[in-house]
């Protein structure tokens, strides 16, 4: 896949996820275009680029979509592999191993336990009802709030792990630049400085502040703000575009990681939260990802759809008929 095709962004500046892509796609030097989503469902203009994936932000690329944090990384590290998100460790070998891992922690540890100090009480009904549909269970504001003073500790607890691993080197793993679990600790920290405060943070996670600010000034951070804007329908004409684009030639290869044939229709959902699948035809299947086919019928559409391997189960869709 070229370079020069259209790169869009979907996001909404209030989600830590997006704010990390962001800052990747800044520290990067990537020239893209933003969409501003709504922060709830329904989001209809989104269906025909992410088959009704239900998270925040999706990356655009052509007729590419890239869903999930994860995956958009692959995507951006093999498209724009300098500065690489794995610099090489001080025995010389790439950070990716470690960088994934410790990123695999915060993103489903720490900062889950971060989401607990969000301000139920000021939350609107919309907002609340949309999370209890993505999270899969009844929120209840009474309980969330008369829990959130104890989950401090917890959240105190699990950064003096993450302290400790960053020490006293400029980044986690001890590399030259940042690497990808620096992007993925500062966001978290990012996270907690909007939810708690930047007194609490300053006294409770002094370290973890000074190393969020120093990741904020290489990524450039605010450089979003000037990209180029497209509305939800102009980023499906770009998807309409480039319908007839030829097939990557990596995805001629037939072998699959899955028990299940290229071509076959299958589902794809998260493990964690908002588990609802999306179907289409299976395209790609390695120990990094897997790939879909969608067609959109309300747009006449076909879009590639990027889903990670990692936190993602595929089955077969039992009642397609071929």
């Amino acid at each position: 896949m070229s370079t020069t095709q259209d790169i869009i962004f979907h996001w909404y500046p209030h989600s830590p996820f997006a704010q990390k892509v962001a800052w990747v796609l800044n520290y990067k030097k990537v020239e893209y275009k933003t969409v501003l989503i709504s922060m709830v469902e329904p989001r209809a203009a989104r269906r025909p680029l992410d088959g009704g994936y239900r998270k925040t932000p999706i990356l655009q690329i052509g007729n590419h979509v890239y869903c999930d944090s994860k995956s958009i990384f692959l995507a951006l590290e093999e498209l724009y592999p300098e500065p690489s998100l794995y610099p090489k460790l001080a025995n010389g070998e790439s950070s990716e191993g470690a960088a994934r891992a410790f990123t695999m922690w915060i993103d489903n540890v720490l900062f889950n336990n971060v989401v607990s100090q969000l301000p139920v009480k000021d939350l609107d009904d919309d907002f609340l009802a949309d999370r209890e549909s993505l999270a899969g269970r009844k929120l209840d504001r009474k309980t969330l709030a008369g829990g959130a003073p104890f989950m401090k500790a917890v959240i105190q607890a699990e950064y003096t792990i993450a302290e400790k691993t960053l020490g006293s080197k400029t980044w986690v793993l001890d590399t030259e630049s940042p690497s990808l679990a620096d992007f993925s600790l500062a966001m978290t920290t990012f996270f907690c400085l909007n939810l708690m405060g930047e007194k609490w943070v300053q006294a409770n996670l002094k370290a973890a502040f000074g190393h969020m600010q120093k990741v904020l000034g290489a990524s450039d951070w605010e450089r979003t703000e000037t990209m180029p804007e497209l509305t939800e329908e102009e980023a499906i004409d770009v998807l309409k575009r480039y319908q007839e684009s030829e097939v990557r030639e990596d995805f001629k290869v037939h072998n699959t990681v899955l028990p299940i044939a290229l071509g076959q229709q299958v589902f794809v959902t998260p493990l964690d939260t908002g588990k609802i699948p999306v179907g289409g035809a299976l395209v790609r299947s390695t120990v990094n990802e897997t790939v879909i086919s969608y067609k959109d019928a309300n747009y006449g559409t076909t879009t590639i759809i990027h889903f990670p391997a990692t936190g993602f189960v595929v089955v077969p869709n039992l009642g397609a008929k071929y």
